[in-house]
């Protein structure tokens, strides 16, 4: 099938303190050929480097007419971006998040669970820690 299939998740060592390292990272997969995508930040929350990594994963697709799966451990972003979350907190972060989404033709958001049997899953887990390790 003729789809994207792209895997993201955050991390924050000490979740929301000014010196907390924190990390995100996406993979995203294409006919069989993945690329992993990565970054890290200081003093932010798990959730923003959640949010973050599928920002980055939207961006980083430019044929926005082929379908998207979006897979997430984050039930937060997961839900938000599905509509039954209403935004409250990263308000800025969350209009860039949605504008994005509507830049799509077909774009799915599935929860996964985390840190099991789902290899990409795990892959961007231990990126998203890596990332954050660096900043500390």
């Amino acid at each position: 099938m003729n789809k994207i299939t792209v895997y993201t998740d955050g991390s924050a060592l000490n979740n929301g303190s000014p010196d907390s390292g924190c990390g995100w990272a996406c993979k995203l997969i294409y006919r069989g050929h993945e690329k992993m995508k990565s970054g890290g930040d200081k003093g932010k929350t798990n959730n923003v480097m959640e949010m973050t990594a599928v920002l980055e994963a939207m961006k980083s697709i430019t044929d926005k007419s082929i379908p998207v799966e979006v897979f997430s451990d984050s039930k937060y972003v997961v839900e938000t971006m599905n509509g039954y979350y209403k935004v409250k907190k990263n308000v800025d972060l969350w209009k860039e998040l949605l504008a994005e989404r509507e830049t799509f033709a077909e774009i799915k958001f599935i929860w996964v669970k985390g840190h099991d049997k789902c290899r990409h899953n795990n892959d961007v887990d231990r990126m998203a820690v890596e990332e954050a390790r660096k900043i500390l």
